[in-house]
């Protein structure tokens, strides 16, 4: 997995002139019945739905280092989505005004909540459940996420076209759909979500992340 930054052009006629129905649609490969089976997390009684790509980061040095990257500041609001058990969530409460984590999960949800209960950054958290691709997005200054595998595509494109203009968003994703982002004119990645994403935003390689710190 690789994350990235994504710098939203402020020239709102870019912006104006590319009709939704445009943005490509990436195929993602069948999963197997063993990846899309859940599988245990951490904690006792935590188990993680694969099939809704939910992979979390235990590291915590890649947490803080995806947070740092983001140049936080105390009066943003942070988007996030797909927070999981609230790992980076906890460390971005600590640095900002408030956290807008949208999970689907109801039983992390749970967990999230738990977390921070009866602490002061259970004030500056807000949760919305439900699927943040049929949802209007709220008013953020910044978006750090940690994405699920079969949204990366259709959220880049949501995220882009919200208004007001947001100052960045880091973003994790696999290195498949990474590598197509980023991808230069003549290219063999080089596409349709490579063209309307550089379009869009200025879009930079941060690191690389190993799968064996996010399972």
């Amino acid at each position: 997995r690789c994350c990235f930054v994504v710098d939203p052009w402020s020239c709102g006629k870019r912006v104006s002139g590319l009709p939704i129905s445009n943005m490509p649609k990436v195929k993602t490969k069948p999963r197997s019945r063993q990846q899309r089976q859940e599988t245990k997390g951490p904690g006792p009684g935590i188990r993680f739905n694969t099939g809704l790509g939910q992979h979390i980061l235990k590291n915590p040095l890649i947490v803080n280092s995806i947070v740092e990257k983001a140049a936080l500041r105390p009066t943003d609001v942070v988007l996030e989505v797909g927070p999981g058990t609230g790992n980076m969530t906890v460390k971005m409460l600590e640095k900002v005004k408030k956290v807008i984590a949208c999970e689907l999960d109801v039983k992390l949800v749970g967990e999230l909540q738990k977390r921070v209960q009866g602490t002061p950054l259970a004030s500056k958290l807000e949760i919305k459940i439900g699927d943040v691709l049929k949802s209007d997005l709220p008013f953020f200054d910044a978006c750090v996420a940690n994405l699920p595998y079969q949204i990366s595509s259709p959220f880049v494109f949501k995220l882009l076209l919200h208004r007001p203009f947001f100052r960045c968003a880091v973003l994790m994703f696999q290195r498949e759909f990474a590598l197509r982002l980023v991808a230069r004119p003549g290219s063999p990645q080089y596409c349709r979500l490579s063209v309307n994403t550089q379009l869009l935003a200025r879009v930079d390689h941060l690191m690389k992340v190993s799968g064996t710190v996010d399972k």
